[in-house]
């Protein structure tokens, strides 16, 4: 799941996955996660900004990544505090809803205790999918 901020390229990245990879693009802007006994699922969503992705289905979630641009393509894991505020920034938060806030909060906390967090610099190019795939799945696909 990419995540950064609007105007960081998380769109592109997703339509290079799916150019390079045949990945399915679920949504460009808003993604529900859910946890599930065996793992967590990133959920498509109707509201997707200037994106034109908004599939209704899921897929599991393997990693979490952080999309900076660069000049360079390079990747690291990103630990403790670091982690949580990288993901943080990133959180929609339901204040609305009547014990949102809590269940939001559990289920970030069970998501960044099981799953690798990265920070990407990049290039919109497939050697950024490439670095990504040998990182997140040990071996190119």
């Amino acid at each position: 799941m990419f995540l950064g901020p609007s105007g960081i390229c998380k769109t592109t990245q997703a339509e290079l996955w799916n150019r390079y990879r045949d990945a399915l693009i679920i949504n460009g802007d808003v993604v529900f996660v859910q946890e599930t006994e065996e793992t967590f699922l990133g959920w498509g969503t109707p509201w997707h900004g200037s994106s034109p992705y908004c599939e209704n289905t899921n897929v599991p979630v393997e990693a979490l990544i952080v999309l900076k641009q660069a000049p360079e393509n390079s990747i690291r894991e990103l630990t403790g505090f670091e982690k949580v505020t990288a993901v943080s920034e990133s959180v929609f938060y339901p204040r609305w809803l009547e014990g949102g806030m809590e269940l939001c909060l559990e289920t970030l906390d069970h998501l960044l205790s099981a799953l690798p967090v990265y920070e990407l610099s990049c290039r919109p190019d497939e050697g950024a999918v490439e670095l990504v795939e040998r990182t997140v799945f040990g071996r190119a696909l």
